[in-house]
């Protein structure tokens, strides 16, 4: 039976199963490799299989994982496990949503920020990160800036688009692995003129 394209994960509580950097890498593992054993992810991933049991279960609980029958194994039936669907939506969290919910999605932005500069740190290391300007292999960009509605919306359709990119690249798997994190958020500065809109921008959005 195929996997859904895409679950939304219920609670903030589930959600935080996957901010782990190891259950995110055995996640990955059984999306690639679809129904196997905890042996399977942890020769794929290079982790000794008992540090994964309890992973694999927390994954399994919050919706990530699914069981998904056995096989006979060498000595004894292996359980098999497969990812819960090909992506992962996380929680609505709405306004008015409480203090923990919205720090939830601050500790997600936080673990990612933190797994990419992992990546970068790593690559750096082993000579991998590349500045010519024909021979770059990195893309770093901070903006600060002001959006409208209609502004966000398309920045948000661009990293959408981008994300429909890398998703064939996940399937296609030709080239080079490659880490991509982007974060938009809103600004909160209570001091200082930069804080405060343009006055034409405030008749503006007043007009409406």
């Amino acid at each position: 039976m195929p996997r859904p394209a895409l679950i939304r994960i219920k609670s903030t509580k589930a959600w935080e199963a996957i901010l782990s950097p190891v259950r995110r890498e055995i996640l990955e593992s059984m999306q690639e490799l679809g129904p196997c054993s905890i042996a399977d992810v942890a020769r794929a991933t290079g982790r000794p299989a008992d540090g994964l049991y309890r992973h694999v279960a927390i994954l399994v609980k919050s919706g990530f994982l699914a069981e998904a029958g056995t096989r006979a194994g060498r000595r004894n039936v292996e359980r098999l496990y497969d990812a819960a669907a090909n992506d992962f939506a996380a929680p609505h969290v709405r306004r008015g949503a409480s203090a923990s919910e919205r720090d939830a999605v601050v500790r997600t932005a936080d673990a990612l920020a933190k797994s990419a500069v992992r990546s970068m740190r790593t690559s750096a290391a082993a000579g991998r990160i590349h500045c010519e300007r024909d021979a770059r292999n990195f893309n770093l960009m901070h903006l600060v800036s002001w959006l409208t509605p209609e502004r966000f919306a398309e920045v948000r359709e661009l990293s959408i688009r981008m994300g429909r990119v890398l998703e064939r690249g996940r399937k296609e798997r030709q080239g080079d692995l490659y880490e991509v994190f982007t974060l938009v958020a809103p600004v909160t500065r209570t001091r200082g003129t930069h804080s405060i809109p343009r006055e034409g921008s405030r008749r503006k959005a007043a007009s409406r």
